[in-house]
């Protein structure tokens, strides 16, 4: 009985403390985006390949929710590595942003969307429901690569209801 009620406590305290999801756009959740980068190989093997990506050795992508605010940025890190565009650090904004790198910023309902699928990066931008700031010669060359970037948002099983 003892064993049963022990074992009961730890589970209880394991599903409290370490087992919840991570919030949508929080450090936890960009460390999963930039799992769900590597696993794309749109993402890895196409950016790996494009000049106009890979001219840099390193870029960095910087993602807010607009509703939640701008102080709660998140940061991914690309590098290629042997001709892969790989996420080699996912978490909470701790760069400087430069020339070099995007800034992309969104209401939450408008990011779930891109998730689904119902409308790409084009649309989003042109109706002004995805904020983009950086290389645009850039992100026109890599169209393909941008909307699987938009279509994994999702990818990482968030909570949507609170802020980071």
């Amino acid at each position: 009985m003892r064993k049963a009620a022990l074992l009961s406590s730890v589970l209880f305290l394991g599903v409290a403390v370490g087992f919840s999801k991570p919030v949508f756009m929080d450090e936890e959740y960009a460390k999963g985006l930039c799992e769900a980068w590597n696993n794309t190989p749109e993402l890895v093997d196409k950016l790996g390949n494009s000049s106009s990506f890979t001219k840099v050795p390193e870029r960095k992508l910087f993602l807010y929710r607009e509703d939640c605010g701008d102080e709660k940025l998140i940061q991914l890190t690309i590098k290629n590595e042997n001709g892969k565009s790989m996420c080699v650090y996912g978490g909470k904004a701790k760069d400087e942003r430069t020339g070099d790198d995007f800034l992309m910023y969104a209401d939450t309902s408008r990011w779930m969307e891109m998730g689904r699928k119902e409308y790409g990066p084009m649309k989003a931008m042109m109706f002004g429901r995805l904020k983009f700031e950086g290389p645009k010669w850039v992100a026109m060359r890599n169209m393909g690569p941008f909307e699987a970037f938009l279509d994994i948002i999702d990818a990482v099983d968030s909570d949507t209801s609170k802020c980071p």
